[in-house]
């Protein structure tokens, strides 16, 4: 069995496949997209024959009762067990259950919202802390500090200010911590760093190894352990995802695509074909079949579902999946 670890990314979209790929209504043109798919990244292929071994497994099991019964089911059921064994395998063989991964993390974290999920907590300080979808944080309030961890996700805080309190409020992550001088910010984990976006105040971003900076209200930056980025103005997103809302601003195709996955449980293709159009709009983020239904009427693009959890963006003229 393969052990090379894969991105939380690549894992789910293999696993993705490995689902549409055992449909019966997989398609010669789905066999296709799917081989530019192993053919587009090294990293694609490898996860690829990770799972195909699981698939190799399931044919070997042809005169065992667990096959039998996986037969016997209808095709809903059929493609849930599928997809379980799938993510099953993918986490077991590439290190997605580990301690550091989100479904670990969701199990340990004070606090966590699902996919599409936005939970909003009043702390004892009076801070008020907005989880955006898939997000999980811990709360620690001690008689000399106040801190909150970000495990994963997005947040939005506005720090309180009850009488008296001199407890310094500090946010921490993985590159560093973040500490707010009167203020409301939204913080994001990204694969590689972290987006920091201040809508009143200011907040000291403080790198593990780099050099403290102070990002004033109004602007965006992102940083890493070891660098921060130059601050740039925050855009209307920065907030706007509180009040279900996602404004897209002569956005790429591909970027509202995986912005909206995010709020999605399943996985959304975005074809490579119509990747680089570019859409003006709001879209409701908790309704994101009304979103997806309404990018037809903006670019030439087919919408096609094959499963409540497996959608596809092509060009209108195709009409093909994904």
């Amino acid at each position: 069995m393969l052990t090379s670890h894969f991105s939380p990314k690549i894992a789910k979209a293999a696993a993705g496949w490995f689902t549409l790929s055992m449909d019966t209504a997989f398609s010669p043109q789905d066999a296709e997209r799917l081989h530019q798919w192993r053919q587009a990244h090294p990293e694609h292929e490898r996860a690829w024959q990770h799972i195909h071994q699981m698939r190799t497994s399931l044919h070997q099991l042809n005169s065992h009762a667990a096959y039998q019964t996986l037969s016997s089911l209808p095709s809903p059921a059929r493609r849930s067990t599928l997809k379980t064994l799938a993510w099953l395998s993918m986490a077991t063989g590439s290190g997605l259950l580990a301690s550091k991964t989100e479904t670990w993390q969701r199990q340990v974290a004070d606090y966590s919202t699902d996919t599409g999920e936005l939970k909003t907590l009043a702390l004892a300080d009076g801070t008020q802390i907005v989880l955006n979808t898939n997000s999980a944080i811990d709360v620690n309030l001690t008689h000399t500090a106040r801190t909150v961890t970000l495990r994963y996700g997005e947040i939005m805080v506005t720090t309180g200010h009850l009488p008296g309190e001199r407890r310094v409020f500090q946010l921490a992550t993985n590159h560093g911590n973040i500490e707010p001088i009167g203020t409301q910010f939204n913080v994001r984990h990204l694969e590689n760093s972290i987006a920091v976006a201040v809508l009143q105040g200011a907040v000291k971003i403080m790198p593990h190894h780099s050099q403290a900076v102070t990002l004033q209200a109004g602007m965006h930056t992102t940083f890493s352990s070891h660098h921060t980025e130059p601050a740039t103005p925050a855009s209307a997103n920065a907030g706007a995802w509180r009040k279900g809302l996602l404004f897209a601003n002569n956005m790429r195709l591909a970027d509202l695509t995986q912005e909206l996955a995010r709020y999605r449980p399943g996985f959304i293709h975005c074809d490579s074909t119509v990747a680089d159009f570019r859409i003006s709009g709001v879209f409701p983020l908790s309704n994101t079949t009304q979103a997806l239904d309404a990018i037809p009427n903006s670019l030439p693009v087919n919408i096609v579902y094959r499963t409540r959890y497996w959608v596809g963006m092509t060009a209108a003229q195709t009409g093909n999946m994904p």
